[in-house]
């Protein structure tokens, strides 16, 4: 008997069984990413301490913290709207979720540019002293995570008007949710090293 006979003598199903994507594979990736981001934020934050037990003038006279506050209070609001996208398509409820990742990114559009305002107004430049220096790294990291999140942000939000998310099926929104936490997460440790413990 021939393989074309074999073949011929199974049965006919109704239609061929798709295989199962895979799941939670772009949350393990972004965790994965986001440790290695955190490590960098580490390594930022360790040269601070390092240079500063070095220095005599730290920070700076006259030093502001009104608009460095409330670019951390904006970063705490989008730790709720963030994680109110995942809820509400974990509830298959589509509106809500495109309201808040909507939301989401125009809060992190007022966190950089609350950010780009502040470096423009400083009244120092990167290179004046070694805490001018850690001040422009620090936030210029955080910016650019800011600016890779608000891209993440965009596509899930544009995956969410295409209704590719479903209460099953919503890991992609899930890790830009995780990855949107951790920029959060540096945000605010350079906000507390550089203006609340200088």
């Amino acid at each position: 008997m021939s393989v074309a006979e074999e073949t011929l003598a199974l049965e006919a199903g109704d239609a061929p069984v798709e295989a199962a994507r895979p799941r939670g594979i772009s949350n393990v990736a972004t965790l994965l990413f986001v440790a290695a981001d955190f490590m960098v934020l580490i390594g930022l934050v360790a040269g601070y301490y390092a240079v500063r037990s070095q220095s005599f003038t730290w920070p700076p006279v006259g030093l502001g913290t009104y608009l460095p506050t409330m670019v951390a209070l904006t970063m705490g609001m989008t730790v709720i709207t963030v994680q109110w996208a995942v809820w509400a398509i974990s509830r298959d409820d589509q509106r809500t979720t495109l309201a808040a990742l909507g939301i989401t990114i125009f809060f992190a559009l007022a966190i950089l540019n609350g950010q780009w305002y502040g470096l423009a107004h400083l009244k120092f430049g990167v290179g004046a002293h070694p805490y001018g220096t850690f001040v422009y790294v620090l936030t210029a990291f955080h910016m650019l995570n800011v600016i890779a999140g608000i891209v993440v942000l965009f596509a899930v939000l544009g995956r969410t008007v295409g209704g590719e998310f479903s209460a099953d099926d919503h890991d992609t929104l899930t890790a830009a949710a995780i990855f949107w936490q951790f920029c959060n997460v540096a945000g605010l440790v350079a906000f507390a090293v550089l203006y609340l413990h200088p």
